[in-house]
């Protein structure tokens, strides 16, 4: 396997990803989905636009970090039980009632469970370190949709964790991932692209990212911009629609959770 940090490489790996582009690759992402409680939208990467999210397996939903806090709130006031945020089932007690609940969810077929769960084998959450079983639960969540087990199966081919390495693979996963509208993976492909030389499609990949919010991408925009690679209308509107994204997704509860 090609290694993108050795020098020597370069050139082959540029060659390589040549014929390995999705051919919407560079469309306006998807819509973002709204939490269910405050009905402001979320990023596809947690995280990003300094929202984060939760996963409630009871009921398959995933609340922003802003109205998590609002009910831990309301709990630690005593003036709410410690309840699901949105449908009010109670919380399971130890890992075993979680997992239990993840699998209520992927009978489902609720790709998002799969993935969690996969998350929580990979991060050593239900014990052991699994990385061949987290690998499995993020194909299937794949198979059900989920952008963000693109992402998750595209750093496993990328460090060899539960499948062998494939730096190819890792590429193609993170185009499927970013098409979905997962901004990290939009940002990796940038740095790729930057690291290789392609400027342009570099650019490319990081006002997508920056226009859905994302302020790492934003920033390579702008030293984009100083060295010529972006024009100053490229720059000015993408600033416009960071600044658009970022605020359709602010709110006082989600600022507060992010501080805490």
């Amino acid at each position: 396997m090609s290694d993108p940090s050795d020098g020597d490489a370069v050139d082959d790996i540029a060659e390589n990803l040549r014929g390995l582009v999705v051919s919407n690759l560079f469309e306006e992402p998807p819509p973002k989905e709204d939490c269910p409680i405050c009905m402001l939208p979320m990023p596809f990467a947690s995280g990003v636009g300094g929202v984060s999210t939760t996963y409630y397996p009871c009921c398959g939903q995933l609340v922003c970090d802003g109205c998590v806090l609002a009910a831990n709130e309301e709990i630690a006031e005593g003036r709410m039980k410690d309840l699901c945020p949105f449908c009010r089932a109670s919380l399971p007690s130890c890992d075993e009632d979680i997992v239990r609940q993840y699998e209520k969810r992927m009978e489902l077929n609720d790709a998002y469970a799969f993935y969690k769960l996969g998350c929580g084998y990979k991060f050593e959450i239900w014990g052991a370190q699994d990385y061949e079983r987290a690998f499995q639960l993020f194909e299937r969540a794949v198979e059900l949709g989920c952008t963000i087990a693109h992402h998750s199966i595209a750093y496993a081919y990328k460090n060899g964790q539960g499948v062998e390495e494939d730096f190819l693979k890792s590429i193609a996963h993170s185009e499927f991932a970013a098409v979905g509208g997962h901004e990290g993976a939009r940002l990796n492909l940038g740095m790729v692209d930057k690291h290789i030389g392609r400027m342009d499609r570099a650019m490319k990949h990081f006002v997508v990212a920056a226009r859905s919010g994302f302020d790492v991408a934003l920033k390579e925009v702008g030293e984009g911009y100083k060295a010529g690679h972006v024009t100053k209308d490229e720059y000015a509107s993408t600033l416009r629609a960071f600044k658009d994204a970022a605020d359709e997704m602010k709110s006082e509860q989600r600022t507060r959770a992010e501080i805490n």
